[in-house]
């Protein structure tokens, strides 16, 4: 994509790729390119509900997270996951007193994921003084 099509703004993870560009139309014109790329000489599909054309001042979505000028934060699916794993270890906690291998699963995960984006207000919501890293 860099190469080939000159794009100086793409990025990829896995299965998620991100491209900007200041011409809608180019990247309008840029999708049946790089799909029949894609197809050809990968044998991959691009899902097509999951194309976003969009100004970059709205945002995007990109491995979790919402990038916008000037800003990164946590989207709200990842939030909820957070939440979600809050309350299965206070679930736990409730049933018996948690072991350590316990207390230091999934949640420190988000937490150490959280640290890298605006989220200090979330941390402070969800988790307690002293508990979180």
């Amino acid at each position: 994509m860099k190469h080939d099509l000159g794009l100086r703004y793409y990025g990829r993870y896995v299965d998620d790729v991100v491209v900007l560009h200041p011409d809608r139309a180019y990247l309008a014109a840029l999708v049946p390119v790089a799909a029949d790329y894609l197809r050809r000489e990968l044998g991959l599909t691009l899902h097509p509900r999951k194309i976003y054309l969009q100004h970059y001042a709205h945002g995007g979505k990109f491995l979790g997270v919402v990038i916008k000028p000037h800003r990164t934060y946590i989207d709200s699916r990842t939030k909820g996951n957070f939440q979600g794993a809050i309350e299965r270890h206070n679930r736990v906690a409730e049933d018996h007193r948690p072991t350590r291998a316990e207390l230091r699963g999934s949640v420190n995960s988000y937490l150490g994921l959280l640290a890298h984006y605006d989220t200090y207000r979330l941390r402070r919501r969800l988790v307690p003084e002293g508990l979180s890293p």
